[in-house]
């Protein structure tokens, strides 16, 4: 029950991931065609990282000390991650501005994400000024595609798939860089201002997100540009 009630977050994913089943056939021939595939790739991720954490006989660091360090897969992930959705919205926006920006945004967290293992361990601890890159760089796709909204959009914002996508990774990305710098720099802090709850409900929320998207979308034609 306590296992449970901590990770209480990763339910949300298997109910976004249900629903983004469901509703496939509303949005198979769009740019968020790949996202089921984001969303099992994020569940396998974390139950491999509480997996890792809390049993003692699995592990991937096999240094004395760290068998429960499980960095290195979300790592991975974040890479993964943020370059799924520099695509979608680099494919979404109609701008050549836009696009332009958008793509040195992605040349900045490349670099980044080059540079920062010489400074942290990729395999041990967090890539801070990658994630932070990475971080910064998709809050400026969503704001570049919230511009593209207000210009004129073919569906309400409400029934936008996108949108909603959109709304939760702003909300979570906005706070996820101080989350992580906090749990580094200062964990102590980090475990007096309850900064893992923090995150879980940033979590939560991000997934709910998905969720109404999935809920309230409405199909469209492949020839028009919103989802």
């Amino acid at each position: 029950m306590k296992f449970i009630i901590n990770n209480y977050y990763v339910a949300l994913y298997g109910v976004a991931m249900i629903f983004s089943i469901i509703r496939y056939r509303r949005y198979f021939d769009s740019i968020l065609k790949y996202f089921p595939i984001i969303i099992g790739y994020t569940i396998l991720t974390e139950i491999l990282g509480i997996l890792i954490r809390d049993i003692e006989d699995l592990q991937i660091v096999y240094l004395e000390g760290y068998s429960f360090y499980n960095r290195l897969i979300y790592n991975i992930f974040e890479i993964i991650f943020f370059l799924y959705f520099y695509f979608v919205f680099w494919n979404t926006v109609t701008s050549p501005r836009f696009k332009k920006l958008i793509a040195y945004g992605v040349i900045l967290f490349i670099t980044s994400s080059l540079i920062n293992p010489f400074f942290q361990d990729f395999i041990l601890y967090p890539q801070l000024t990658a994630s932070s890159m990475g971080s910064a760089v998709l809050i400026g796709c969503i704001i570049l595609y919230f511009n593209t909204l207000r210009s004129g959009t073919v569906i309400s914002n409400f029934h936008n798939l996108l949108f909603w996508i959109s709304l939760g990774l702003l909300i979570f990305y906005t706070f996820y860089p101080f989350i992580l710098l906090i749990g580094y720099f200062n964990y102590e802090l980090y475990l007096d201002l309850h900064i893992r709850q923090v995150h879980h409900i940033l979590i939560a929320f991000m997934y709910l997100c998905f969720i109404f998207g999935f809920i309230f979308m409405r199909r469209i034609r492949p020839a028009e540009k919103d989802i």
